[in-house]
């Protein structure tokens, strides 16, 4: 599960929030390596540097499809191969503003049973977006869950730019261990520098306790993380 990618054409976490390219009609990817992989407010990777690829196309009728890999380390020492696809739809409106909806799939080599699918949906607009994500078995297990999420971005100059991200994860549904929070947030603050092909950023990045993951094993609950991605 790569996110985050939310899984839209709007999948960089920190670029700014702008409308989809869908109206250009492309295919694209990128190359990114990060200090942590860090899902959600989760580390995905044991906390350690990962690499991600990805590929996208934009239809100039408003449809978009794309797919990226990874490595994630769900149990200690264990390094695997994630892939996440998705699909989805997004439509300007007169008013200056987007509505989107898609669905996203996720599998984990040699890990089969932590796979899982969610539904999206969401508004677009400048400078920032607000989406929800209905899982019916998220990462596997027996629980339903409802994750929501406000990005927004503003641009200082041409090539600086600055990026926020909020998000909670809410128990709809499902056994859980006793003593676990029914919700749990998520947030990330940043800087970014683009500088036309590369772009760079540096985060914090922070979350709560409790929430349904395989990844949760003596990992911090906040901390710095550096990306340089390069797009082609």
């Amino acid at each position: 599960m790569l996110a985050p990618l939310p899984l839209s054409c709007l999948a960089r976490f920190a670029a700014p929030v702008l409308f989809s390219a869908a109206a250009c009609g492309q295919v694209g990817g990128s190359i990114v390596a990060e200090s942590d992989y860090r899902y959600r407010g989760i580390s995905l990777n044991g906390e350690d540097p990962t690499l991600h690829v990805s590929l996208a196309y934009d239809d100039p009728r408003g449809w978009y499809a794309g797919a990226s890999l990874a490595h994630v380390e769900l149990e200690p020492g264990a390094k695997r191969a994630a892939a996440t696809a998705y699909a989805g739809f997004v439509r300007r409106r007169a008013t200056g503003w987007a509505w989107e909806a898609g669905a996203t799939l996720n599998h984990f080599g040699g890990d089969a049973g932590h796979d899982y699918a969610e539904a999206f949906g969401g508004i677009l607009a400048e400078g920032w977006s607000a989406r929800l994500y209905y899982a019916p078995r998220y990462f596997g297990g027996s629980v339903r869950t409802l994750y929501a999420e406000l990005n927004a971005g503003r641009p200082l100059t041409p090539a600086w730019r600055t990026f926020a991200h909020l998000g909670a994860l809410a128990r709809l549904a499902g056994d859980m261990p006793a003593g676990t929070d029914r919700m749990r947030y998520d947030a990330r603050l940043g800087l970014g520098l683009r500088l036309v092909d590369w772009d760079m950023q540096l985060s914090w990045v922070a979350c709560s306790t409790g929430g349904t993951y395989p990844a949760e094993y003596a990992q911090r609950r906040s901390t710095l993380v550096l990306s340089v991605g390069y797009d082609f």
